[in-house]
């Protein structure tokens, strides 16, 4: 059986994305399809314990990122990296992610945060593969079904999500589809959990 995820590059994913990681045996990271300009591929939030409230921290990008792919999108220099680096080692002074910014596209330090806190929380990820990287061609239901042929997969691990927008009336007849529920209550950042 071979059991294949697939989710798109999240900044500092919070711990369900890892959950669903670790039930796979190929994760494909979903780096050439659109990106979404203030979802949590530039951004994540965290809860400031002394205040009760979330704070964002972001990663700022072109307004002509909307029509980009997520792998296309460079980041900019500038003030945002010392900034980002500080606001989040005030309020997680035990870990160093200074490393996780040096990086010029925002896929890379995505890459680079998943990375950190697979380390940090103990497990070893299965193989990844971005899915730019593969022969596939199709958009929604179709794109997923096709990286999961692509890769043999035996079944498609999908998030919640998956049950309002999979078109399973015509797509994933041959492969088995289990729909991922997290064991975390909030969706904050992973690194509230390191």
């Amino acid at each position: 059986m071979v059991k294949v995820g697939i989710h798109q590059p999240e900044h500092f994913p919070y711990l369900g994305f890892f959950q669903k990681m670790k039930k796979c045996d190929i994760f494909v990271i979903l780096d050439n399809v659109k990106f979404k300009k203030n979802n949590f591929q530039n951004r994540n939030k965290y809860l400031n314990t002394h205040t009760n409230k979330e704070e964002w921290f972001t990663i700022p990008v072109s307004k002509k990122s909307n029509s980009m792919l997520i792998n296309e999108i460079k980041v900019e220099d500038g003030v945002w990296r010392k900034k980002i680096k500080k606001q989040l080692s005030q309020r997680f002074p035990k870990i160093d992610i200074n490393h996780v910014y040096d990086h010029d596209t925002l896929v890379k330090i995505n890459m680079s945060s998943i990375g950190y806190c697979a380390l940090k929380l103990g497990f070893s990820p299965p193989t990844m593969i971005m899915s730019s990287e593969l022969n596939v061609e199709g958009s929604k239901t179709e794109l997923l079904y096709n990286i999961c042929k692509e890769l043999n997969a035996t079944k498609y691990i999908s998030g919640q999500g998956g049950i309002d927008y999979l078109d399973t009336d015509n797509y994933f007849k041959d492969i088995e589809l289990e729909i991922f529920e997290p064991e975390v209550k909030d969706y904050f950042t992973t690194l509230q959990h390191i």
